[in-house]
């Protein structure tokens, strides 16, 4: 599998209350924060990642975006999600272009993939960058 360069900026961390347990959010961009990644995880299960999103920014009103996640554990192996089309979700602000995101997973509930300690990154296709998250 071929990485492109990584480089991260961190972006606070903050905690939501969900009615059956607490909820981490975190995000994770790109240097150049085009490209950002977003994982959710309850307190209680950290490597239970109920929601994962790969989110662009300046990408171009009307042109269709996929995006996948990849996830390589610390010592080996490794799952690549297949390629999933993105949705726009408006302007910018400031920003040229509009927002793209792709989700996997669902907001408010608990549940998906058990990932051990490793790295979660997104990609959208047509471009080396990935915006990454280490699971701790």
């Amino acid at each position: 599998m071929t990485v492109g360069v990584v480089l991260l900026v961190s972006a606070p961390t903050f905690a939501e209350a969900n009615s059956k347990a607490s909820s981490v959010e975190t995000h994770r961009c790109t240097r150049s924060k085009d490209y950002c990644i977003v994982i959710r995880y309850t307190e209680a299960s950290p490597h239970r990642v109920s929601l994962i999103i790969a989110h662009k920014v300046s990408g171009k009103k009307g042109h269709a975006y996929w995006a996948r996640w990849t996830y390589r554990k610390s010592g080996g192996g490794s799952k690549v999600s297949g390629w999933k089309k993105s949705s726009w979700t408006g302007d910018n602000g400031g920003a040229p272009g509009v927002a793209v995101e792709t989700l996997w997973g669902h907001s408010g509930q608990a549940g998906g993939p058990k990932l051990t300690k490793g790295t979660v990154c997104t990609q959208f296709k047509g471009s080396k960058q990935k915006a990454c998250f280490w699971l701790d």
